[in-house]
């Protein structure tokens, strides 16, 4: 039988270790998305889509750990009051606020975990739009729609898994184990996401190893995927002994906890491993006016003085091989391996040869600066009989005569 006698009344000194160890992982969590931001915007200065995703899981993640914190403090009505002491009117309340709390916390545990998933889902969205394949594509399109459909189902089985629903924060008499232990919810979630996080682990393998990479990098990348195995082993687990321990709500928040902390960290570690490879995509080391000392030339036209004509013609090169490069065919950003997705066919490569060498045409630089102030110095001036002043303009004229005044004879 799936549901069973209430676990017995344990006071608030054992739930106390949990509740920090929950706080420890919320914050650490935190500490890693930040990074992860922090690194993406300092190396590109903006942030990919799923940065952007990644970043809204701080909002139920902290949620969660709200819930949490007040349903390890006052407790729930999945307990044994049988040969307890007589509770009072303060914690009777307490304990249906803590009934009610513990709904919505699962519903906040629930959106921490899809988010994290709907971060690796669009990271291998666009590793798939870069394969070009359209089962890849089709792939993640379903994916999507999965994790909305198993996030609402979820959703239902939270709320709707009493009836009437006001029995779930129901303390005496005993609503029953169907509306306090909350094992439907258990399992139809632990359920959904083992299977998510199996499909999202071999989604990416086949792309990986039709690559054209070294056999070294493929199977770095492929173990990095498969830390996503952490996650379905917590959930394989967790499931069991919490139906074990009659849904006891200390073991539950704790192996909760876990399991976030190893969903962040597997959504996560493939953008810090690029960072700590110092791989992936980066913003230009070089820019103009990067080595100007900020003051301007005498003509006040703020040309700078801090950078020679040669730092300057070398920044227009490399911003001119960066526009080239722009015009490639697209590439994802994330990692520098995602460039290497097949072998590129040759009608794609006389397309590109055609894009650079009209690209190319329409870019032609004159003369550079230094050429040009050069032919002005040292043009060869031609030599004039006569007058210089009435043949060429160019040619250096004296200067008016002063006159001292109080000289003249007036």
């Amino acid at each position: 039988m799936l549901y069973s006698d209430p676990p017995p009344l344990r006071p608030f000194s054992e739930a106390k270790p949990t509740l920090l160890v929950s706080w420890w992982i919320t914050l650490f969590c935190t500490c890693i998305i930040l990074l992860r931001l922090a690194g993406r915007y300092i190396r590109l200065e903006k942030l990919f889509r799923e940065d952007k995703i990644v970043a809204l899981v701080l909002v139920p993640l902290f949620l969660r750990i709200a819930c949490a914190h007040v349903v390890l403090l006052w407790g729930t009505n999945n307990v044994n009051l049988d040969g307890a002491a007589a509770l009072s009117d303060a914690q009777l309340s307490h304990r249906v606020t803590g009934s009610r709390v513990v709904l919505a916390g699962r519903v906040f545990y629930a959106a921490t975990l899809w988010t994290l998933k709907l971060t690796t889902l669009e990271f291998l969205t666009r590793l798939a739009g870069a394969s070009m394949k359209k089962i890849y594509l089709r792939l993640t399109m379903f994916l999507r729609y999965a994790l909305g459909v198993s996030f609402l189902a979820i959703l239902i089985t939270d709320l709707a898994g009493c009836h009437p629903i006001a029995k779930s924060w129901q303390v005496t008499p005993d609503p029953g184990g169907q509306c306090r232990q909350g094992f439907v919810q258990l399992i139809t979630m632990g359920a959904a996401s083992a299977v998510l996080d199996v499909i999202l682990i071999v989604f990416p393998v086949p792309l990986i190893l039709s690559t054209r990479i070294p056999t070294k990098r493929k199977v770095l990348l492929v173990m990095l995927f498969c830390f996503g195995f952490l996650t379905v082993g917590i959930t394989l687990y967790r499931v069991p002994q919490i139906i074990k321990l009659k849904g006891d709500q200390i073991f539950r928040s704790m192996w909760a906890s876990v399991e976030i902390l190893a969903a962040t960290v597997v959504a996560n570690i493939v953008a810090l491993g690029s960072f700590l490879r110092d791989s992936g995509a980066k913003k230009t080391k070089f820019r103009l006016g990067y080595h100007s000392s900020g003051t301007t030339s005498r003509g006040g036209h703020g040309a700078t003085t801090g950078a020679t004509w040669e730092d300057v013609e070398h920044a227009k090169s490399q911003q001119q091989q960066q526009q080239q490069q722009q015009q490639q065919p697209r590439k994802t950003d994330s990692d520098e391996w995602l460039s290497d997705l097949g072998p590129c066919p040759r009608r794609e490569s006389m397309r590109r040869m055609n894009r650079y060498s009209s690209h190319s045409s329409r870019n032609v630089l004159g003369p550079s600066p230094t050429a040009s102030h050069d032919s002005l110095i040292r043009q060869e001036r031609p030599h004039y009989r006569g007058n210089a002043g009435a043949m060429d303009l160019s040619a250096p004229r004296p200067p008016p005569a002063a006159v001292v005044a109080g000289s003249g004879g007036f």
